[in-house]
């Protein structure tokens, strides 16, 4: 298989989570969507990590353009029971929630791309509410990265390509809720003085 085969692409995206597509040809994505839209998923355009963490032999790399295998109608894995989907543990859900709250400022703006945010902001609001250190740690670092729920985006943190793929069933069920997702106290908008060099 090869690049120009629309399943490779499909399998690869669905293998790592996230792919590159500076070499893939331009029918080569078109023929991918439509399989994906045939069996109930998309391909999403978003930012991540190359190589994608499931592909790296050490650290991922830099943010750039790529694609991510999404649902495009429900009923989801989880919802249908049609195969086992990874839970999150208990720590690592209430860290990604906060992580979500840092990103999503505004309930009507869509969940993807988010703003970049602090992980120290993070780690700040979890212990206040009295979650362990070292696990929220390992969330930040290892789990939530792993999954694509987080990539590191310079010294900020920001929303990864797996949440680019959720559904738009679970950020409706997250508008519902949304002023009850865990945030820190002061906004975590990142200000120009902020910004890297």
């Amino acid at each position: 298989m090869t690049l120009s085969d629309p399943a490779y692409l499909l399998a690869k995206a669905r293998a790592q989570g996230f792919c590159d597509l500076t070499d893939v040809p331009e029918q080569t994505v078109e023929a991918a969507q439509r399989l994906a839209l045939a069996c109930g998923r998309r391909l999403v355009t978003c930012e991540g990590p190359l190589p994608a963490p499931a592909a790296a032999a050490g650290q991922p790399g830099a943010l750039r353009s790529g694609m991510t295998l999404g649902w495009s109608v429900p009923p989801v894995p989880e919802d249908a029971a049609s195969y086992p989907v990874r839970r999150l543990s208990a720590t690592q859900s209430v860290t990604f929630a906060v992580c979500l709250a840092a990103a999503w400022h505004d309930v009507h703006q869509s969940l993807y791309p988010g703003e970049r945010f602090r992980r120290a902001d993070v780690v700040d609001t979890l212990r206040e509410i009295g979650a362990d250190p070292r696990a929220v740690y390992a969330a930040i670092d290892t789990d939530l990265h792993l999954l694509l729920l987080i990539c590191h985006d310079g010294r900020y943190l920001r929303l990864g390509p797996a949440v680019a793929a959720l559904p738009d069933t679970f950020a409706e069920a997250l508008r519902r809720v949304y002023d009850q997702l865990p945030r820190p106290r002061e906004s975590l908008t990142i200000r120009p003085e902020d910004e890297e060099p």
